[in-house]
């Protein structure tokens, strides 16, 4: 049975109408420079989305200011354009980005984000500027900079960035520039990291190996979580961990080329307590997201699909409702911190047409409109809170 507790975000009206209205988008849909989106993210104090581009680098774009505090919207509404309020050019391939955790619009000095791309060093990004402010470098054994896989801050205060290597999971001094102040050998790559705000001295990190570990900073000693069983594990390389905000002994994880999504509870993590399905037929990041409360787990879909799963529920399979919001690859989902909005990013590499499907002029044999149709690169905003419908 269903908690009628909704939460301050009344997340109980999420999804009630069966139905995502958009309100707002931006596009890179030009196929020839491949710029698919990489995942994105809502700014902390929910005044904007930050996203990356492939080949354009990093963007952020700001909510519509008539979507503050709204508690309906008509699906008659206008989509907006949106732009880029701030753009870091691209500067090699963006391997993970996340948020200063205590951002806030009104505080200019902690409005920042945090990145890592190809052969550069944990970089730290000013949010209203787009000017780089520091960067943290982590060194490999050959006292080279090596570039981290995956970030993640501390959840409570921020005071600390975690940067995921390839043999190392290294400790930053967000105030102290520079050098690693620790630094923990691991057998695996952390390709990606999550830590709950209930237990900041435990890193959760998955490996391109299939596994999932704990990490406790203060002993240095890891926990495997679950195993190798095809039951008890993912099939390919661990893309996706994340804690559930209202329960944090629960968390997801999801996997390239894998349609599982696996729920797991910190308190036996010997096997996942429930298996979710979706389609994910890409070696890129799918992201996942849990909704402010954790009532909500959503998930993008190669097909364009939203999953969105309603964990409240009791039964073994919660209920499952899914909408078709993209005609290309759903990488990105992201839920707002406050309000009944879902920010989704689309896109994903095309091969070009081959030798074979070209005419002697060097055109593409078929017809343009079917090779465009399959390339969607756009940052969307959906309204998924109580909607006014038009009857037609």
């Amino acid at each position: 049975m269903e908690s009628d507790d909704c939460g301050p975000v009344k997340e109980c009206g999420f999804f009630h109408n069966a139905a995502c209205i958009e309100v707002a988008r931006s596009s890179w849909d030009r196929p020839v420079r491949q710029n698919y989106l990489q995942g994105c993210h809502w700014s902390p104090d929910g005044t904007c989305v930050l996203t990356t581009v492939n080949n354009d680098g990093m963007h952020i774009v700001e909510l519509p200011t008539d979507l503050f505090g709204k508690e309906h919207v008509s699906d008659a509404r206008p989509v907006d354009l949106l732009t880029s309020a701030v753009h870091v050019p691209e500067g090699g391939l963006v391997y993970d980005y996340a948020w200063y955790p205590l951002m806030d619009s009104t505080r200019p000095e902690t409005c920042c984000w945090a990145a890592s791309r190809q052969h550069e060093p944990i970089q730290l990004w000013d949010a209203f500027t787009g000017s780089l402010r520091c960067s943290y470098k982590g060194y490999d054994q050959f006292d080279e900079v090596e570039a981290a896989l995956s970030i993640v801050f501390a959840p409570l205060d921020g005071a600390n960035i975690y940067g995921g290597y390839k043999k190392s999971i290294k400790t930053f001094d967000i105030n102290v520039p520079g050098r690693e102040t620790c630094s923990f050998k691991t057998k695996s790559t952390a390709s990606c990291m999550a830590i709950a705000s209930t237990m900041p001295d435990s890193i959760l990190f998955g490996s391109w190996n299939r596994s999932i570990s704990t990490l406790d900073i203060r002993s240095g000693e890891f926990l495997r979580v679950g195993n190798y069983s095809p039951e008890n594990s993912h099939t390919a390389g661990v893309t996706w961990v994340g804690f559930a905000p209202g329960t944090e002994e629960l968390f997801a994880s999801g996997a390239r080329k894998d349609s599982k999504v696996l729920l797991w509870d910190m308190r036996n993590p010997a096997q996942p307590v429930r298996t979710l399905q979706r389609t994910c037929a890409t070696n890129q990041r799918v992201y996942l997201d849990f909704s402010p409360d954790g009532r909500w787990l959503i998930s993008g879909d190669t097909r364009g699909f939203l999953h969105a799963w309603n964990l409240n529920d009791a039964d073994d399979q919660p209920k499952e409702h899914l909408f078709p919001l993209h005609w290309d690859c759903l990488n990105g989902v992201s839920f707002h911190p406050h309000g009944p909005i879902v920010a989704t990013a689309s896109g994903q590499y095309h091969f070009p047409p081959a030798e074979d499907d070209k005419t002697e002029d060097g055109q593409d044999s078929a017809p343009a409109t079917t090779q465009q149709a399959k390339v969607e690169n756009s940052l969307t905003l959906w309204w998924i809170g109580k909607g006014m419908f038009s009857e037609e």
